[in-house]
Parts: structure tokens; sequence; C-alpha cells
């Protein structure tokens, strides 16, 4: 059983990956499942991303500089790239739709 918190904390997620429709979904213990298979997804390209060199001109130099960001990105954990989200939210918002009645 989950608790008005719980409830509250994963329409917030989904209202963040899925538009505000989302924050009115009925949320479940589906639901939970399924956000929590979304975000590691959504983790795995995050991660990925950090390990992408910035664009333009690439140099020894410039590569050294950008070390020091892609380590930080990755030690902090903390960032959703919007293309990780968009590419999540596309490929999940069925399945937590589907979940959040039941099925």
């Amino acid at each position: 059983m989950l608790t008005d918190r719980e409830k509250r904390d994963a329409r917030i997620v989904l209202a963040y990956f899925f538009g505000q429709e989302a924050a009115d979904w009925p949320v479940n213990d589906r639901v939970i499942e399924k956000l929590g298979e979304m975000l590691m997804r959504e983790n795995t390209c995050s991660a990925a991303m950090n390990l992408v060199p910035r664009p333009g001109l690439v140099d020894k130099d410039y590569i050294k500089r950008q070390l020091s960001g892609i380590a930080r990105r990755i030690l902090a954990g903390d960032h959703a790239y919007h293309i990780c989200k968009q590419a999540v939210s596309y490929g999940w918002k069925r399945r937590i739709q589907l979940a959040s009645q039941g099925l």
C-alpha cells in the first residue's frame, strides 16, 4: 500500500516526464514498478551522454578541459539530459498509463 506522500512524489515524476496530464493518473504498485524500470533506462542514457565530449574543434587541451566536467557530472549523478527524458517518456508513457489503470 502506497502512502499519500509516495503517490504525490510519483505524480511529480510522472508530470516531469509526461506532462501535467500525468499528475492525475492513478498511482499504484504497478506504476511504481514501471517508474523504476523507466528511471533506470533514463539513468543509463544520461550516463552515456556524460561521456560524450562537447561539440567543437577537439584538440588535446580541449579534451583535458572536458574530462573534469565529464567526471564531475558522472559523480554528481543528478542530471537528466533532455534527449534522454524525451526518449524515455516516449517509450514508457503508454506502459505507465496502462499500469495506472491496473492493466
